[in-house]
C-alpha cells in the first residue's frame, strides 16, 4: 500500500490538451477517474432513509496496522473476485473503519470500471456499502458515475431529514468519513472517503508511482486535492452521511465476477 503523495509537480492545461488530456496524463503517470458505464446492477441494494448514526466508533489505526485492518473486520478476501458484500458478519458499521478495512481492495473487475481506471466511485460505492449496507446513490451496491452520485447528493441533501449533508467549505469543515467529490459531467471526475488527519482514501488508477492500477489506496489529503477540486471549484464539496447503518445483510449474494 501506498500513502500520500503529492500532486504539486503535475499540472496539466486543458486548454492546451484538449481532447488529448486523458493520453497525456497517463503519460505522466497523473492520476484521476474518468465517468464509468452505467449503474452495472451487480447487487441490488435499498436506498437509506430517516436519521441515524453509525453502530461502532471509529478504530484509531495505526500506519503500520492499515495493510492488515481489514482481516481484523471481516474483509478477508482481497482478491479480483471477492464478494462484494464482506464481511459475512454483517456491515462494520463505520464509514471510515470500512475505508481502512477496503485499502488494496482492487476495483479492476467491476464491469464498467475499465480495469479499474474508472473505479473511483465503484470503490467510494463498495466502502460506503459494506459500512452501512445500503446503496450509496441508486439501485444498486455499486455506482459508477461521480456526476450521478453529484446529482443524487445534492437533491438529496437539499431535502428535510435527508441523510445527506453538503459541506461546501469541504477544506476546512470536512470531517472523517465525509465523502469528497469533485464531479465533471462526463469530463474526469474523482470522489473519495476522509479518514483522520485530513487523510483520504480513493482509488487509484495506477498514476500514481509504485500504485498497482485499480485499487483503493490512501492516496490524498485535503491540501492535494486541490488539484482535482481546481478542474471544477463550482461542484467540488464534501457530502456527510447521517443515514442509518444496517446490522445484518440482505439475502442476496453479491460476487463481482
Amino acid at each position: 500500500m501506498k500513502h500520500i503523495k503529492s500532486l504539486d509537480q503535475f499540472t496539466i492545461n486543458e486548454q492546451l490538451f484538449g481532447s488529448d488530456i486523458l493520453k497525456f496524463a497517463k503519460l505522466l503517470n497523473f492520476s484521476f477517474e474518468e465517468e464509468g458505464e452505467k449503474e452495472p446492477n451487480l447487487l441490488n441494494a435499498d436506498n437509506p432513509s430517516g436519521q441515524g448514526s453509525p453502530r461502532v466508533q471509529i478504530q484509531k489505526i495505526q500506519a503500520s496496522e492499515m495493510d492488515g485492518y481489514g482481516a481484523t473486520v471481516g474483509i478477508t478476501d482481497k482478491s479480483e473476485n471477492g464478494n462484494i458484500k464482506q464481511p459475512t458478519s454483517g456491515p462494520i458499521g463505520n464509514i471510515v473503519n470500512s475505508a481502512y478495512a477496503n485499502l488494496n481492495v482492487p476495483t479492476r473487475k467491476i464491469p464498467g470500471t475499465d480495469g479499474g481506471n474508472l473505479g473511483c466511485a465503484a470503490a467510494v460505492s463498495m466502502i460506503f456499502y459494506r459500512a452501512t449496507g445500503y446503496a450509496i446513490a441508486g439501485s444498486g451496491a455499486i455506482t459508477l458515475g461521480t456526476s450521478s452520485m453529484w446529482e443524487h447528493f445534492s437533491k438529496e441533501s437539499e431535502k428535510p431529514g435527508s441523510v445527506w449533508k453538503k459541506i461546501t467549505n469541504w477544506k476546512t469543515e470536512s470531517q472523517p468519513g465525509d465523502i469528497i467529490l469533485t464531479s465533471r459531467g462526463t469530463r474526469p471526475g474523482h470522489v473519495g472517503v476522509v479518514v483522520d488527519g485530513g487523510n483520504i482514501i480513493s482509488n487509484s488508477s495506477g498514476g500514481f508511482q509504485g500504485d498497482k492500477k485499480g485499487q483503493i489506496e490512501l492516496n490524498y489529503n485535503l491540501n492535494s486535492w486541490d488539484n482535482v477540486a481546481q478542474r471544477n471549484p463550482s461542484k467540488t464539496a464534501s457530502f456527510r452521511y447521517v443515514g442509518p447503518y444496517k446490522a445484518t445483510w440482505d439475502s442476496q449474494q453479491g460476487v463481482i465476477a
